[in-house]
């Protein structure tokens, strides 16, 4: 089931009744009913569990939380105004398509805000999406098979910026020998078969902490957490992809004494050669700026 997410349009309410003071002055403002900026506001704070404004009359004031997030949204909705405008300086030069690498580690429903926004722009250009691991998107960006891409190390020839931060923890299902384990010190894991998610290119690169003398390794996210489910290891995988397994119990956390989580920084890299490009740098934008919108939902 698709994960609820704030969207660009709930923002703009938000930041034109703090602007405006009331709904009724926003809703003029954006050329919208009154009911539907409401709406968008009852769904924001549905979405993030707590209210963004106490309504005093025909006044509506920021909440704690509200004045926190106001500056940020102001620039999200700032960013996008300016990548709309770049993307009309290309109209009639469109490519036909954009070719871009994601780690799996990366939650599939930011991946999809991001290409959501990329086709309100662009609805005629394909994007074609490489779901990779470790060294993968570093050298299909090398390569120039792709023009964008999402790992944790990229070639430093590019254009970087810092996406994102991935929570990993380590797991196993209730029948795992290391279930029942207390007290669980690290390199005792070596002594129990891991699910590893293959190396998608060609250098094979090792992720930092694997060292089971007995693996499973496959291909994907998916494959990865339906074996750790299934028993057939225990794996570090992400928070998000196992907490609904955790909650229901189909998943345990394996009590280690210490270091019982890690985080994976992603960043985001474009080939330099193609920043010119306005499908190429709109796509890039839009992943460096929403990452807001991510953060806070």
């Amino acid at each position: 089931m698709p994960i609820a997410r704030v969207t660009l349009e709930m923002w703009r309410a938000f930041i034109a009744i703090a602007e405006q003071g009331s709904a009724a002055k926003a809703a003029l403002q954006l050329n919208k009913s009154q009911s539907a900026v409401c709406h968008s506001i009852k769904k924001m704070e549905s979405l993030l569990g707590q209210p963004l404004f106490v309504v005093e009359g025909r006044i509506s004031t920021l909440t704690e939380l509200g004045r926190e997030l106001l500056p940020r949204a102001q620039s999200l909705h700032h960013n996008a105004i300016q990548i709309e405008t770049l993307a009309s300086k290309y109209q009639g030069q469109l490519m036909t398509e954009v070719s871009l690498a994601v780690d799996v580690l990366l939650p599939p429903a930011f991946t999809q805000e991001i290409f959501e926004r990329f086709y309100e722009i662009y609805p005629a250009v394909s994007l074609r999406v490489y779901e990779t691991a470790l060294s993968g998107a570093g050298q299909l960006l090398e390569s120039g098979a792709v023009s964008v891409a999402i790992a944790s190390q990229l070639p430093k020839e590019t254009i970087l910026e810092p996406l994102a931060e991935v929570a990993l923890c380590c797991v196993c299902a209730p029948s795992f020998p290391l279930a029942a384990a207390r007290q669980v010190f690290q390199p005792a894991l070596k002594d129990f078969r891991q699910v590893v998610i293959r190396d998608s290119g060609t250098r094979d690169t090792d992720s930092g902490w694997l060292g089971s003398h007995q693996r499973l390794t496959v291909s994907s996210l998916a494959a990865a957490v339906t074996s750790v489910k299934r028993g057939l290891g225990f794996g570090w995988l992400p928070e998000g992809a196992v907490a609904e397994l955790l909650e229901q119990g189909d998943l345990v956390r394996v009590d280690l004494t210490h270091g019982g989580s890690r985080t994976v920084k992603l960043q985001l890299g474009m080939n330099p050669e193609q920043a010119h490009v306005g499908e190429v740098s709109t796509l890039f934008e839009l992943f460096h700026s929403l990452k807001v919108l991510a953060a806070s939902s």
